[in-house]
């Protein structure tokens, strides 16, 4: 169901007939239903420009009303071009996903047809947010496939950071604590050694 080229493409009101070729197969078919709405729309311009010019001719008392109606219209195109089309051509789903549904209701009450036409596109367009798809959603800092023969730019990617050594551990300090060397004594009765803060030896009790 390829949409060709349009005679309307150089339409500064209009999108293009056909999306870039890399669109999803969903996003693609929801854009072609959306295209349609928007060229009954504007054939019911055109036809709005012919009433306008036979009411300035026959019926200047609606002229106003005419062309109030009629730029009203054309505004509306740039409207639907600048939040449906152009977000959809940039890989931007998520942003055009709500003004489908916003362009649809209104088109109800404006254009009954294309209104009916843009709702069937937003409905197509919800099979891309499936997990399939999900490779397509608009991110920040998303870009279009480059053309071809164009190879893409690759992003310098800073190494991993290096493991540091864990710093060497300070030699173990000597006890503290180490035995002290005591003085001894040697018992001028028995002649067992004790130390010299003692005032009578442990063996006979005989004082120093």
């Amino acid at each position: 169901m390829g949409v060709k080229k349009s005679m309307f493409d150089s339409l500064p009101f209009m999108p293009k007939a056909q999306g870039p070729p890399w669109l999803p197969a969903a996003v693609a078919e929801a854009r072609q239903w959306a295209y349609w709405g928007v060229l009954i729309a504007f054939i019911f311009v055109l036809i709005g420009i012919i009433v306008t010019i036979v009411a300035a001719i026959f019926a200047p008392g609606i002229l106003i009303t005419a062309v109030i109606s009629l730029v009203i219209s054309i505004v509306v195109l740039f409207l639907i071009k600048s939040t449906i089309f152009d977000p959809l051509d940039q890989g931007r789903f998520r942003d055009t996903n709500i003004f489908f549904l916003i362009w649809g209701i209104l088109g109800l009450f404006i254009y009954l047809i294309p209104g009916i036409l843009i709702l069937i596109g937003f409905i197509k367009l919800q099979e891309v947010f499936s997990p399939q798809y999900q490779q397509y959603q608009a991110q920040p800092g998303y870009q279009a496939p480059p053309p071809a023969g164009q190879q893409p730019q690759q992003q310098y990617q800073a190494p991993p950071p290096q493991q540091q050594a864990p710093a060497p551990q300070a030699p173990a300090q000597p006890e503290q604590h180490a035995q002290q060397k005591v003085e001894m004594v040697k018992c001028a009765k028995c002649g067992v050694q004790y130390p010299a803060f003692m005032h009578h030896c442990p063996n006979c009790n005989t004082p120093r």
